[in-house]
C-alpha cells in the first residue's frame, strides 16, 4: 500500500442520514487502500454526523470536518484545502461507488500518463433501478488533449461537468475554487478551469459510480431561481473560455453553445414566472446578452441570431411569444 500514490477522496454532505452509510461502506471497502477520506459535514441537523463518527471510530483514514451550513461549494473547497494526496476525487454523499472505483481511475490515469481520468456512471432511482446512463464515446478508452477535452466538456455529453467519477492530479485543483455564491450549478464553470490546467485527459467507458436521482433533486426540480443560477454559471464559463487561447472553430462553438443554453434557461424562467416576477433577473439576462450582438448570424447561428435580437429589442413581445 505504501508504494501507491495517496488519493484524497472528498465527500461533502448535508442531512444525508438515509444514504451516508451506504456511501461510506462503498468508500472504505475500496480495493485501492491508500486513501484519506475527507468528509465535510455542512451543518447537518439529522443523524449524519453521528453516523460518520461511528465509521471514523473504526477507520483511521476518515477525517471529519464540521462547518456551519454554507453550501456544497464551501464544503468541497474545505476538502481540497485539507487534501494531502497526490490525487483528488469526489463522491457525493447521496451516491455510492464500486469497489474498484479508485483503482480503475488511478490505473487509467497512470497508464496513460494523464492529468485527469474519467469513468462512466450508472444513473439510478432511489430503488436502484437504472434510469439512464451517460452517452459514451465509441472506444472503450479514449485519450484527449486539453482543447478536445474542453470542447467535449462544453457539449456536456461525453464529458460532463460534474466533479465526481473523475480522478485529478491534486495540483490541478489547488488554485481553483468552487463558487460559494451560487445555489446550484456551482461545478459547471469550475470544471472548465480545472480541465484547462490539464494537458491530457483519459476516459474509460466502464461504469463504476452510482449516481442516485431523487424525485426532489435538482435535476427534477429546476426552479426559476435555480435556472437563473445556471445562467450565471453559463456567463462565468463564457467569460473564462473567452480568456484562454483556443482555435477559431472552437471559439465559434463556445458562443453558439452558451447562447443555446441561455435561451433554454430563459424559456424556463419566463414560462414559470408571472410578468412581474424576477424582473431584476430577467433584466440582468437581457443586459448580459447585449454583448452577444457583436456576433454576426453566420457565427452564432441564424436561430440564435433571431432570438437574441427579438429578446433584446422586444422583451415583452418575446415573453408573450415564449409563453404561447
Amino acid at each position: 500500500m505504501n508504494n501507491l500514490n495517496l488519493i484524497s477522496l472528498i465527500i461533502p454532505c448535508y442531512n444525508t442520514e438515509t444514504t451516508i452509510e451506504k456511501c461510506l461502506e462503498s468508500v472504505i471497502s475500496q480495493s485501492y487502500q491508500n486513501l484519506e477520506i475527507i468528509i465535510i459535514d455542512d451543518g447537518s441537523t439529522d443523524k449524519t454526523s453521528a453516523i460518520i463518527k461511528q465509521f471514523q471510530e473504526k477507520n483511521s483514514r476518515i477525517i471529519l470536518i464540521n462547518q456551519e451550513n454554507s453550501g456544497v461549494s464551501k464544503a468541497r473547497n474545505q476538502g481540497i484545502k485539507m487534501a494531502s494526496g497526490d490525487y483528488i476525487c469526489f463522491v457525493d454523499s447521496d451516491d455510492w461507488v464500486e469497489e474498484n472505483y479508485c483503482s480503475v481511475l488511478h490505473q487509467t490515469l497512470v497508464e496513460n500518463n494523464a492529468d485527469i481520468s474519467i469513468a462512466e456512471a450508472f444513473f439510478e432511482d432511489e430503488n436502484g433501478n437504472i434510469v439512464g446512463k451517460h452517452p459514451n464515446s465509441e472506444d472503450s478508452i479514449a485519450v484527449y488533449d486539453k482543447q478536445t477535452a474542453l470542447k467535449l466538456l462544453l457539449e456536456d455529453k461525453i464529458i460532463q461537468s460534474h466533479p465526481w467519477a473523475k480522478l485529478y492530479k491534486s495540483e490541478l485543483l489547488k488554485n481553483v475554487s468552487f463558487p460559494e455564491n451560487l445555489e446550484a450549478f456551482e461545478d459547471y464553470f469550475t470544471m472548465f478551469k480545472v480541465f484547462n490546467n490539464a494537458e491530457k485527459v483519459v476516459k474509460i467507458n466502464q461504469p463504476i459510480y452510482h449516481y442516485i436521482q431523487f424525485e426532489n433533486s435538482l435535476s427534477h426540480n429546476l426552479t426559476p431561481k435555480r435556472a437563473y443560477h445556471f445562467f450565471l454559471a453559463l456567463m462565468e464559463a463564457y467569460t473564462f473560455l473567452k480568456s484562454i487561447q483556443v482555435e477559431s472553430s472552437f471559439r465559434k462553438s463556445i458562443v453558439q453553445n452558451i447562447l443555446k443554453k441561455t435561451f433554454m434557461v430563459l424559456k424556463r424562467i419566463i414560462r414559470n414566472t408571472n410578468d412581474d416576477e424576477m424582473l431584476a433577473e430577467k433584466e440582468i439576462i437581457r443586459n448580459e446578452l447585449k454583448s452577444f450582438l457583436q456576433y454576426p448570424a453566420h457565427q452564432i447561428g441564424l436561430e440564435n441570431y433571431l432570438y437574441l435580437r427579438f429578446f433584446i429589442h422586444y422583451p415583452e413581445k418575446y415573453s408573450r411569444f415564449i409563453k404561447k
